[in-house]
């Protein structure tokens, strides 16, 4: 006679989640929550969801497409955004929520808005990222943040404040986020990239007239050199205060009609310098670059003004994916071409 298996009690474990799950599983949330809230209040079909919610089968396809909406809807100046490769969206697909917001068109596809990717790190040494030097925090960065206007020649079609919506959403996600486990929350931005201030500002006041008790800040900004030549303009580094702090209210405006074309970006550093409080400088060498964050004493979004005159033209990109690559239509299948003459920039 066979010996009676033992019944093994039930395990009062749950499965423990880390923090990227957390992280995705609150943006998937915050997703379907703006696409309700969105639709509601502005009478549209706006569809906002994350990247990884597209069929997985489709992984390629889908790599190719947020790709060709990136390169396809940015011709502004180089420095503004840095394009990302296809292997870039392939990593970030992978380890980062992508948020999307689209709008279903007649024929049935999903043409696509807007787009951002909300990257997490948290480094055991401040060296890790130069470009903000953090050790044993856990910081989100909302980046890649573009949108396109939708068929501007109609008005009864044209949604608009799609890039200040994706930043509302990436901002309250991490705030929720922040209530469980304490995160710091940033962008970049470059030192004059008007827009996309403006962009985060905007978002941060709906939301404060929300209820949230937030502020958004220059804390920081970045300069990357080559043999001791700028090899861009200097970076702002916005963070997104979800604790309540209270800093100084002054105005300061940055002011760059000035500078002169052939040091544009040694001019740009003069004024940031000239208008700001360093508290601590960090010094990083990566290859054979040298990169030089600056930390300053905050200044508050709402109080800063950009004068930046004519610094950012004849910078201008040129789209660079090969158009003759062909891809199988995905089940559901982006449209991410349109007129570079009905784009806006937000970052």
């Amino acid at each position: 006679m066979k010996k009676e298996e033992k019944i093994r009690p039930r395990s009062n474990k749950t499965k423990k989640v880390n923090l990227k799950e957390k992280i995705f599983k609150c943006y998937y949330k915050e997703m379907e929550e703006k696409t309700k809230e969105y639709n509601n209040s502005h009478n549209t079909n706006v569809n906002f969801y994350l990247a990884q919610e597209l069929n997985k089968k489709d992984f390629i396809n889908n790599v190719i497409e947020l790709s060709y909406f990136y390169d396809k809807n940015f011709t502004g100046n180089k420095d503004f955004m840095h394009i990302p490769s296809m292997k870039q969206v392939a990593n970030n697909i992978i380890h980062f929520p992508i948020m999307l917001a689209t709008q279903k068109l007649s024929d049935g596809i999903d043409d696509v808005l807007g787009a951002t990717t909300i990257k997490i790190e948290k480094h055991k040494s401040m060296k890790e990222n130069p470009l903000f030097p953090t050790r044993g925090e856990t910081v989100l960065s909302i980046t890649g943040v573009l949108t396109k206007f939708n068929n501007i020649y109609n008005e009864e079609n044209r949604v608009r404040g799609i890039g200040k919506e994706l930043y509302k959403s990436a901002i309250r996600g991490a705030i929720n986020i922040n209530k469980k486990q304490k995160i710091r929350l940033i962008c970049e931005i470059d030192c004059r990239n008007d827009k996309s201030l403006s962009a985060v500002t905007k978002a941060v006041k709906d939301l404060q007239l929300e209820g949230y008790d937030i502020c958004s800040y220059i804390t920081g900004y970045y300069e990357i050199y080559k043999k001791k030549e700028l090899l861009e303009a200097p970076t702002f580094i916005i963070e997104i205060d979800l604790n309540s702090n209270k800093y100084t209210e002054e105005k300061v405006e940055f002011s760059y009609i000035h500078c002169k074309s052939q040091k544009l970006y040694k001019d740009l550093v003069k004024e940031l310098k000239k208008n700001t409080t360093e508290q601590k400088k960090y010094s990083n060498v990566v290859g054979n670059k040298s990169v030089y964050y600056h930390s300053i004493k905050p200044i508050n979004t709402e109080n800063v003004e950009l004068e930046i005159g004519t610094t950012a033209d004849g910078n201008n990109r040129k789209p660079s994916i090969n158009p003759v690559i062909e891809y199988v239509v995905s089940k559901k299948t982006i449209n991410t071409t349109t007129s570079t003459d009905n784009i806006l920039a937000v970052e």
